[in-house]
């Protein structure tokens, strides 16, 4: 079974409640939550936040669990692993992957998720992790990174080289950390549905 998780505290320096900002007329989160709904591969999906608001809105879909993420988790200085481990923990012993997907990375698709999860399903021998990363550049993009849960368990890191990689075009590698972020997000965003129309 895969494990969808959204980690989605309240907090943040450079742009306060950018979880909740709205991009294109949704929450950034709800971005998230429904490419993780659109994605074949997730069984359950669960977002984690310290914020009764951001609970309360993902609470609105009905296939998300909502897990309340103890203040200590929720800091600036917290890690996302540390968030992670907690989520996995709280979720069961059922799972034995997870996809981790980050509010601040609203444009992937249910197809970035699937390319991504599909690398772990390799033949023998395949990696334990994956992650996505933008064409043209090393570092991941932020937008999924899946992985076993031992791998994570066992301290896995996916800024590890090697890791395979599903390569995803700049348009839909947007990072979100300040408001010129998001003012470029909603630009994409905005030509995206002009050349749909």
């Amino acid at each position: 079974m895969i494990l969808g998780v959204i980690l989605a505290r309240g907090g943040s320096k450079r742009l306060p409640f950018k979880n909740m900002r709205l991009l294109g007329g949704r929450p950034l989160v709800g971005w998230s939550i429904l490419a993780a709904l659109e994605s074949a591969w997730i069984d359950r999906i669960v977002v984690s936040s310290d914020d009764l608001e951001i609970l309360g809105y993902a609470s609105t879909f009905g296939a998300v669990e909502c897990l309340q993420r103890p203040a200590h988790l929720a800091q600036d200085h917290t890690s996302a692993y540390d968030a992670l481990i907690h989520a996995i923990g709280k979720m069961g012993t059922d799972c034995a992957e997870v996809v981790l997907l980050q509010p601040t990375s609203p444009l992937r698709n249910a197809g970035d998720i699937e390319g991504c999860v599909h690398l772990l399903h390799g033949p023998p021998g395949t990696p334990e992790a994956a992650v996505t990363k933008e064409t043209g550049k090393e570092t991941p993009n932020g937008a999924v990174y899946a992985a076993t849960v031992r791998w994570i368990k066992a301290g896995g890191n996916w800024d590890t080289p090697g890791l395979p990689v599903h390569w995803m075009p700049p348009e839909r590698s947007v990072d979100i950390n300040t408001a010129e972020d998001l003012e470029r997000a909603e630009g994409l965003v905005l030509a995206m549905e002009t050349k749909a129309a």
